[in-house]
C-alpha cells in the first residue's frame, strides 16, 4: 500500500513541477505566431522637390510626382530610400525607417 501512495505522490509532484517548466520553455509560442497578424504602418510621402522622383520602400520602387501625395502601408522596419538624386539628397540616402511612431504621418521630401 505504501508503494501506491509513494507512486501517486511522485506522479502528482512531477506533473506540478513539469507544468511551469513547459510553460517557461515557450512551447505554446508557435500557436500565437500562426494566428497573429502582421501590423502595417500607414504613412504618406509628399514630393516637395518640384521634380518627379523615385523612392524605394523595401524592394518596391515608387514614383512620386511633384506635389502629389502617395499613401503607403508598410511593415515596421521597412527602409524608405531615395532612388533618384535631387538637389538635397543623393540616390541611396535614407529618407525614413518605418516605425509605429510614423503611423498616419506625412513625410515631405525635398
Amino acid at each position: 500500500m505504501k508503494f501506491r501512495n509513494l507512486f501517486a505522490a511522485s506522479i502528482v509532484a512531477t506533473s506540478l513541477l513539469a507544468s511551469p517548466v513547459v510553460h517557461a520553455a515557450g512551447l505554446n509560442s508557435p500557436v500565437h505566431a500562426m494566428f497573429g497578424k502582421t501590423k502595417t504602418i500607414k504613412l504618406t510621402l509628399l514630393n516637395d522637390s518640384g521634380a518627379p522622383m523615385e523612392v524605394k520602400a523595401g524592394d518596391d520602387v515608387i514614383k512620386l510626382e511633384a506635389g502629389k501625395p502617395v499613401t503607403l502601408s508598410l511593415a515596421p522596419g521597412t527602409r524608405v530610400v531615395s532612388n533618384t538624386t535631387t538637389e538635397k539628397s543623393q540616390a541611396g540616402s535614407l529618407i525614413a525607417e518605418v516605425s509605429s511612431s510614423l503611423n498616419g504621418a506625412t513625410i515631405h521630401i525635398k
